[in-house]
């Protein structure tokens, strides 16, 4: 029998026995479930066939990888495979009668003597191979401890200038090359108020304090996730003394630290200097060797005179210096990974200009050919190939509406997606192409119909129409729920013509060409709407938030909420519910976490019955989450759906309608049409759901005009939907014969 070892975002793995099918999601029910980042409700599944195992996946978000490559169809595993899904890897175990280089052992989880840190490991990415370097070496701080301490300057050391103070200066990354002056505390962290900000994952919020006091330097860490390393030691919570040009490693961003000569070296009353190898005591320093010391300083000086002057002539004449290595490059592969990508973000970014997506897509893939399932790296090159592409799109569509080529402009601008940065750029050009576009094609539209060219004025209108609908509302162009499109005559009840006497001209020339063609849709492209300024929903539900919630714990946590990270969103409130210098928010804090708990579990377990195929049991857990939701989210809670709202609306909808197709394919079109309207109750946007409760308010027509007495107006019961007028006929009915 075959397992499966899953290695988990913090580097623990786990082994699961595949016996026929391994269902793999975040949503309960699942066989495996995987609940961290980038893992779908149902993301994928594991299976044995013939003999082989195969993995499928599930038309997850962001999909199954096997071996770096994206799988559309199922793909054969075998102990080599490695399949990655979100933050999680996974690899196949053949049992010990296969032999097929199955592993030994699992690999244990990350060391106990590891500070992994509380409350930021959510947030910050873990990093294996440096939990692994710490586990095998002493426990934090031993090694350095044993170094001998710098002794405190003497009279003749004097204190350090503004000009030569202590300080922290990057070797990696954006970082290189900068330097930060260390005052009396200096916090390093991902983000404010750390006075080292490090933008990195591999950085916890609050990472390492720098302490001074006089003429002494001391670092320690602060429970970080990844740790801090110094001179490749880990660091414990114990302040450690820093020496000049020691090395500090704050997650897998490097830096050195500097100090005046004075603070390095200082002169002691006997004229000994402190032995930096610490082996053995300092030696008496004798004449001779002072002199021979001083003199092989001075070539040294000159040496290095000699090559700074070498090196500003040659920028001079317009030559490029060779760049210099920071002290400790990096030479094994971990560090060289993180270079790597640290240099592939920058030139992805556009902080420092355009991005350059050639070379972000170079110095990615040579990320990946170091750690081919890395998922960072292939998190980053899948949005530069999203970029780059649209880049290209981008360029073609402004190239063609230079050479005044409208349609091939909009037909570029329409493959940019609206995840990528040139989305609202393209939508500004798209707006002046479609204007130019929709001149000529209208003019050419109407000309054509008033010569009844119908062929020619079909095809010419469609493109004018196409353009032109995508900023019309939905109720303008198709017909309500029960209503039956009628181009041509008097409107009879239950009869609908669009109000663009445009649109029905092209409508009644379109049937005369083709009278069995199908109903005419308009393809919506968001490029070509009206609202170029594309608002943003979360920055408009921060805003939103922050005007109503004065404490930043309680914001914090409603954006959490909104996103749909209810864990993080009690945990921060529990944080301030501990705080008891802030006892005024309390008692607001105890209902939001009342309501937050409430929803995220009413939720879950709403989630489940869908899964068992029961949404009639979902619901009434998910009629009450939305009721709790709308308390939380006030006026914001429609127009602005949180994570919980649109994935139980959308959630029933796609499910009422997949099991009341099941009761009609078996001839039970009562139960059939209960549980789509149930659906509908919930979400009105499905275009297969509105087919079917539309079946459903025909059915209800037709058993209404059969009705003889108040047995058979329970058979219209199930079939009537609200607000197709036949529910309202049957209340009256059920008034008239006076039924119960």
């Amino acid at each position: 029998m075959a397992t499966l070892v899953v290695r988990h975002p913090d580097g623990s793995e786990t082994e699961h026995a595949l016996t026929g099918e391994l269902k793999i999601g975040r949503q309960e029910g699942n066989d495996l479930l995987l609940t961290e980042g980038g893992v779908s409700r149902n993301h994928a599944r594991v299976f044995e066939e013939g003999g082989s195992v195969f993995i499928e996946d599930l038309k997850s978000a962001n999909g199954t990888y096997v071996d770096g490559e994206r799988i559309e169809e199922a793909a054969p595993l075998s102990p080599q495979s490695k399949v990655v899904l979100g933050d999680y890897e996974l690899q196949l175990k053949a049992s010990a009668r296969g032999g097929s280089g199955a592993r030994k052992a699992v690999k244990p989880a990350s060391s106990p003597g590891v500070p992994l840190g509380t409350g930021e490991a959510r947030a910050t990415r873990a990093m294996p191979s440096l939990q692994q370097k710490k586990a095998a070496g002493p426990a934090p701080g031993a090694a350095i401890a044993k170094r001998p301490a710098r002794p405190v300057a003497g009279s003749t050391g004097g204190a350090p200038t503004a000009a030569t103070g202590p300080m922290l200066r990057g070797m990696t990354g954006p970082w290189a090359g900068k330097t930060f002056n260390i005052g009396a505390k200096l916090l390093v962290g991902r983000q404010p108020p750390a006075g080292v900000v490090l933008e990195d994952d591999s950085v916890s919020r609050r990472h390492a304090e720098l302490e001074r006091a006089g003429t002494v330097v001391r670092v320690r860490d602060l429970g970080s996730a990844n740790g801090t390393l110094l001179n490749g030691e880990v660091l414990g919570p114990e302040p450690i003394e820093l020496q000049a040009g020691d090395v500090l490693q704050f997650g897998v961003v490097e830096m050195t630290f500097e100090a005046p000569e004075a603070l390095d070296a200082p002169v002691r009353r006997g004229g000994a200097t402190p032995s930096r190898s610490g082996r053995g005591a300092p030696e008496e320093a004798s004449p001779g060797r002072g002199k021979l010391i001083m003199a092989v300083l001075g070539v040294v000086g000159l040496l290095v005179v000699g090559a700074v002057a070498k090196a500003a002539l040659s920028a001079s004449n317009g030559e490029t210096p060779i760049e210099r290595k920071g002290p400790s490059a990096p030479t094994d592969p971990a560090a060289q990974l993180q270079d790597l990508l640290s240099e592939c973000r920058s030139f992805a970014s556009n902080e420092q200009g355009a991005p350059n997506w050639v070379r972000a897509e170079e110095t990615c893939t040579k990320a990946l050919d170091l750690d081919p399932i890395n998922p960072e790296g292939n998190t980053l090159i899948r949005r530069i190939k999203l970029e780059r592409e649209a880049s290209d799109n981008f360029a073609a569509g402004v190239k063609a509406l230079e050479r005044l080529k409208e349609k091939d402009a909009l037909e570029a601008f329409k493959k940019i997606p609206k995840e990528s940065e040139y989305f609202r750029r393209a939508k500004a050009k798209a707006k002046d192409a479609s204007e130019q576009f929709s001149k000529r094609s209208l003019d050419d539209c109407k000309r054509y119909l008033n010569n009844s060219q119908w062929e020619v004025a079909v095809s010419r209108c469609d493109e004018f129409l196409q353009v032109w609908c995508s900023s019309q509302n939905q109720e303008e162009l198709t017909p309500p729920l029960g209503f039956s499109l009628r181009l041509e005559g008097k409107l009879r009840r239950n009869e609908w013509r669009p109000k663009d006497a445009l649109l029905v001209r092209f409508l009644v020339a379109r049937a005369k060409v083709n009278p069995k063609a199908e109903p005419w849709k308009c393809n919506r492209e968001i490029i070509f709407t009206d609202d170029d300024r594309a608002p943003d929903p979360a920055a408009e539900v921060r805003q939103w938030i922050n005007k109503k919630y004065v404490n930043k714990f309680m914001q914090a946590a409603m954006v959490d909420y909104w996103f749909g990270r209810g864990s993080e969103a009690l945990a921060t409130l529990q944080k301030l519910r501990s705080n008891f210098e802030a006892s005024q928010f309390h008692a607001e804090t105890d209902l939001l976490v009342k309501d937050m708990g409430n929803v995220d579990q009413l939720f879950k377990v709403g989630e489940s019955a869908l899964t068992a195929e029961d949404p009639e049991k979902a619901a009434g857990f998910f009629r009450e989450a939305l009721e709790t939701d709308t308390r939380l989210m006030a006026n914001m809670a429609e127009s602005h759906p949180s994570f919980y709202r649109k994935n139980i609306l959308q959630d029933m909808a796609t499910k009422a309608y997949s099991r009341g197709k099941h009761w009609a394919d078996r001839e039970d079109k009562r139960k059939a049409c209960r549980i789509w309207k149930l659906g509908f109750e919930f979400y009105r946007g499905s275009t297969d759901l509105n087919k079917a409760v539309a079946f459903c308010s025909g059915q209800a027509s037709q058993a209404l005009s059969g009705a003889g007495g108040c047995s058979d107006l329970t058979v219209v019961e199930d079939y009537a939907v609200p607000g197709d007028g036949v529910a309202e006929q049957l209340a009256a009915k059920k008034t008239e014969w006076k039924c119960r």
